[in-house]
């Protein structure tokens, strides 16, 4: 898009350049996706001319960030690093780098931190439980199932190669008493987990949060019971989509404990937006009818929409 045209939309959206701009980036970055940014910084520069009347633009490694956008960058990037380990089955890995980078996220001393306002008007909190003894428990049971599949799932983040031929396992000969022994150990690790699940479970000093935790794993432990849970009947555990929604969770609870936006200013805008639309006397009012029209259902105080719940401080 050229420059002119670039200014003629800002106007119609009634925005400057400079303001669609830091919006792009505050998506960018929020999303991680540390690449863009600087191939975007890159090419939305301001440009100089020469004395022929040439653009002059600067080179990648000229290209600069300031303190702050250079720590979100940093964060977007381990936080990747840690959804990628969820969603790949690595939930030890995963557990790992949070307590290094993030030990907020996990840590039962932590204290809850104010929540990011908007204009005075909106306030956004994740909609999945921040609470750091239902995250690790979360992540403990996520293990579990891992360690309970018999046929791997394999991950491979947006722009990898799936390998051309199947993965093949080890073609080292082994004795039926080795195989034996070796499935007799594994049960025994995924015992020793599902205990430890009940303990952890029976410490959470709710009751009604005991309760819930219990029957889920009454579920979730149903996963010994098959040789080849994958062929069993409780294969909804086994899915990538579970994979995706802990990591969700995890990634919420990441930017709630470090103060930043649980969604970016662009889906901030456009949630808005679609309030916007609907003309009715009071704010609430109209974000709810939005809301409603959208999705079918929902409540003036507290409307679920996409991965935050809203709160509407009148």
């Amino acid at each position: 898009m050229s420059q002119a045209k670039a200014q003629r939309k800002a106007r119609t959206l009634g925005a400057t350049p400079d303001e669609l701009r830091m919006l792009v980036l505050d998506y960018l970055c929020h999303n991680a996706r540390s690449k863009t940014v600087e191939a975007f910084t890159h090419d939305s520069a301001v440009k100089y001319v020469d004395a022929d009347g040439d653009d002059i633009m600067p080179a990648p490694g000229e290209i600069t960030f300031d303190d702050g956008l250079r720590l979100r960058l940093a964060s977007g990037e381990l936080r990747e690093e840690i959804r990628t380990c969820i969603l790949s089955g690595q939930i030890d890995e995963a557990i790992e780098l949070l307590n290094r980078y993030f030990p907020s996220v996990l840590s039962e001393n932590t204290e809850t931190p104010p929540t990011s306002k908007t204009n005075g008007r909106l306030e956004y909190i994740p909609s999945t439980s921040v609470n750091p003894a239902h995250l690790l428990i979360n992540l403990h049971i996520q293990g579990f199932i891992e360690a309970a599949r018999s046929v791997p799932l394999p991950y491979y983040p947006p722009g990898a190669q799936p390998p051309t031929s199947p993965i093949t396992t080890s073609t080292s000969e082994t004795t039926d008493e080795d195989k034996e022994m070796s499935d007799l150990r594994a049960t025994e690790r995924l015992l020793h987990r599902a205990q430890n699940l009940y303990a952890e479970a029976n410490r959470l000093p709710a009751a009604e949060d005991r309760g819930q935790y219990l029957l889920e794993l009454g579920k979730v432990g149903s996963l010994l019971a098959y040789v080849v849970p994958e062929k069993g009947p409780v294969t909804q555990y086994l899915g990538q989509d579970r994979r995706e929604a802990l990591a969700d969770s995890i990634d919420s609870a990441i930017l709630y404990r470090t103060g930043q936006r649980v969604v970016s200013k662009l889906e901030l805008a456009a949630r808005q937006n679609v309030c916007g639309l609907v003309d009715a006397p009071r704010a609430e009012d109209q974000a709810s009818s939005a809301v409603r029209l959208a999705r079918g259902s929902g409540t003036a105080r507290d409307v679920e929409a996409g991965p935050c719940t809203i709160k509407y401080v009148v």
